[in-house]
């Protein structure tokens, strides 16, 4: 009988050992499961490739700088601007002709002005005609700065039937080569831009927004003439792997490399989580003369909260 009633309590205290220890799982469970989203908010900056690699992404945004620009201008407007607004499209690689606007301001400050390369955002038929660029231009060529504003490969009126895809699963090549296409496209604008007597070849700036500040943020580490860049609430986030094609277009294999430049950084703080704080992770390790402002509204954020800031930058970098 004392046997049994041993066994019983026995048996009691081996449930009670069980039931303690599944809650004891549980909680270390969750806190692993916490600890683990916690590294893995912190490691939303992937670890750069290294140099070798590096030097290998770089060929994809190489081009042949001897290929014909042939310009084509379509018309101008004069009117109701501080500037003459130009239409106008120039050659490419691959055989790509990109449609541009070119604002010269009326009332220049020298011979040669510094210019501003203008980047729009996912806007799919817009393009260089986003409420964005239009309402920039005049803040810019206000100051005595040209802008010129290109539609990005398959946006604008390069833009193909059904879209670009770039809210769809296409897989990463696809991407990747469509961001390489605008890259050189950007760069082939700013080889147009330098064959102008009017244009300073020492004051070039870049300024894009939302997926345009993606873009951005790879053309200035690809192109040495680029004396200051402008992001605004860019969307870094959209390529995050380092897949053989995913790593030519992850912005963090480029943030090491920004050499003789300077970075302004514009976020909106009711934007998405994750795009703020990868933006901010990839702005802390820029090596180069920055600075971040962040303010109170959403991804859109109008041109006149911001504009103040940013021409006193451009009037201290340009």
């Amino acid at each position: 009988m004392t046997m049994r009633l041993t066994d019983k309590s026995a048996l009691v205290t081996i449930r009670k050992f069980r039931s303690l220890y599944l809650v004891v799982f549980v909680i270390l469970l969750l806190f692993q499961h916490k600890s683990g989203y916690a590294q893995f908010q912190d490691s939303l900056v992937e670890e750069p490739v290294d140099k070798t690699e590096y030097l290998r992404i770089l060929e994809y945004y190489r081009y042949d700088a001897g290929m014909p620009l042939d310009p084509v201008f379509y018309g101008e407007w004069p009117w109701r601007s501080p500037h003459t607004l130009y239409k106008l499209s120039y050659l490419s690689a691959r055989e790509q002709r990109v449609s541009s606007y070119l604002a010269i301001p009326k009332n220049k400050k020298s011979e040669k002005v510094p210019v501003i390369v203008l980047m729009h955002g996912w806007n799919l038929f817009w393009g260089k005609n986003e409420d964005w660029v239009l309402e920039l231009i005049p803040f810019f060529t206000e100051q005595g700065y040209a802008v010129l504003a290109p539609d990005h490969f398959l946006f604008g009126e390069r833009k193909v039937e059904g879209g670009t895809g770039l809210d769809e699963d296409k897989g990463p090549y696809y991407y990747r080569d469509w961001m390489t296409q605008s890259v050189v496209d950007l760069r082939r604008g700013i080889d147009y831009l330098l064959s102008r007597d009017d244009i300073d070849p020492d004051r070039i700036g870049i300024m894009g927004g939302s997926m345009g500040g993606w873009i951005g943020s790879i053309l200035m580490a690809v192109d040495p003439r680029i004396k200051t860049s402008i992001l605004t609430v860019p969307a870094t986030e959209m390529m995050t792997g380092q897949t053989p094609p995913a790593r030519v277009i992850n912005t963090t294999n480029f943030v090491p490399h920004y050499t003789d430049i300077s970075l302004l950084m514009i976020l909106a703080e009711q934007d998405r989580e994750d795009r703020n704080t990868r933006a901010k992770h990839l702005f802390e390790k820029v090596p180069v003369k920055k600075k971040l402002f962040v303010y109170d509204g959403p991804h859109y954020l109008k041109p006149e909260i911001y504009i103040d800031d940013i021409l006193a930058w451009l009037s201290e970098q340009l």
